[in-house]
């Protein structure tokens, strides 16, 4: 967990470039390991209010990361149409699913995905887990 030091390098990069989405989408999400959402969400403010409707990515980075920090609120909303936009947007709809009890939808979410990083592998573990448990 090298959050601080990330934000030591951002704060040098960002006194460069300081309009850069990636690194102030970056800051936001360490603010978000290191403090909590609400902290993460005040560092999404500055990119909010420069994303320009060229830009419509950020847009869509930017909702799907205010899910997050808002501990899922909006999930239903926003997260469907950027499953294969953003691909954490999968496993965080899947957690969504599984949060709520439905299974059934987090498994054919996750069902197909081909793990790649140990959070994938994890989830999907996890709801397999689940819904044989609930199977019997």
């Amino acid at each position: 967990d090298y959050y601080d030091v990330s934000q030591e390098v951002l704060a040098v990069y960002l006194q460069q470039v300081p309009d850069s989405t990636i690194a102030l989408n970056l800051k936001a999400c360490n603010h978000f390991r290191l403090y909590n959402g609400k902290a993460a969400e005040a560092e999404l403010k500055s990119l909010m209010d420069s994303a320009s409707t060229s830009f419509e990515f950020a847009k869509e980075l930017i909702k799907h990361n205010l899910v997050v920090f808002r501990g899922g609120e909006g999930s239903l909303q926003v997260l469907p149409p950027l499953v294969d936009v953003i691909p954490e947007a999968r496993l965080n709809l899947v957690i969504y699913y599984l949060r709520q009890d439905d299974v059934q939808e987090a498994y054919n979410l996750i069902k197909d995905l081909e793990p790649a990083t140990p959070q994938e592998y994890i989830l999907k573990g996890v709801v397999n887990a689940v819904l044989g448990q609930e199977m019997g």
